[in-house]
């Protein structure tokens, strides 16, 4: 598949499971306003790009900083702020980290480098936060720095781009994976926490 058609994919499958009713899973505390804008939003600039210097900016990517920016801005307490940025310097490290592996060491790539680097992104921030919107955070700021470091470590001829449909498609495939696979965990966790319950008032009558 080409670069930039899985972000749309997905963009198309999250817009169909919010308007099935899914949204109040999957990013609860955003309005359904909010998330109109952020899908017209995101078309629009992923078709315009900016050039500074030797850097080409896909708009994306200045979208993405602006909702790292926005989440922070709203999250309580300096604490909770900093850790959450020690969480995006985390991911942006490893992100940048597995780029290089997966670069010196192809064997190491199940289907496709730059979806198994999101996947395992997505796992990493499914275990060191819950929180939609943090996740959401967390993750955009990775990606934020890990397409930095990638453009200022390996020099190229021309230009450096940032934002562009590799980055897209890895910013939906993390958060998408990410929200869904901590939507199964919470739903295993109280099915496993009702059996339990249940098995437990059970026996307890039993004993009676």
């Amino acid at each position: 598949m080409n670069s930039g058609y899985l972000s749309l994919i997905l963009l198309c499958i999250t817009l169909i499971l919010f308007a099935s009713g899914w949204k109040e899973l999957y990013v609860r505390s955003i309005s359904h306003k909010g998330m109109l804008l952020f899908f017209a939003l995101w078309i629009a600039s992923s078709c315009l790009s900016v050039t500074i210097k030797k850097m080409h900016i896909q708009l994306v990517y200045i979208l993405v900083f602006a909702i790292s920016i926005a989440i922070l801005f709203v999250i309580e307490g300096f604490i909770h702020k900093l850790h959450l940025l020690s969480i995006g310097l985390l991911l942006g490290s490893l992100h940048f980290l597995l780029q290089q592996l997966l670069e010196m060491d192809p064997i190491l790539i199940v289907r496709n480098s730059d979806w198994d680097i999101a996947l395992l992104l997505a796992f990493i921030a499914v275990v060191l936060q819950r929180n939609p919107l943090e996740q959401i955070a967390a993750l955009s700021m990775g990606y934020l720095l890990g397409d930095m470091y990638q453009a200022s470590i390996h020099p190229v001829e021309g230009y450096h781009h940032v934002g562009h449909s590799t980055f897209q498609d890895q910013w939906w495939l993390s958060v998408f994976a990410a929200r869904t696979m901590t939507i199964i965990l919470q739903a295993a966790y109280s099915g496993c926490r009702s059996m339990i319950r249940s098995w437990i008032e059970r026996r307890g009558g039993w004993r009676k």
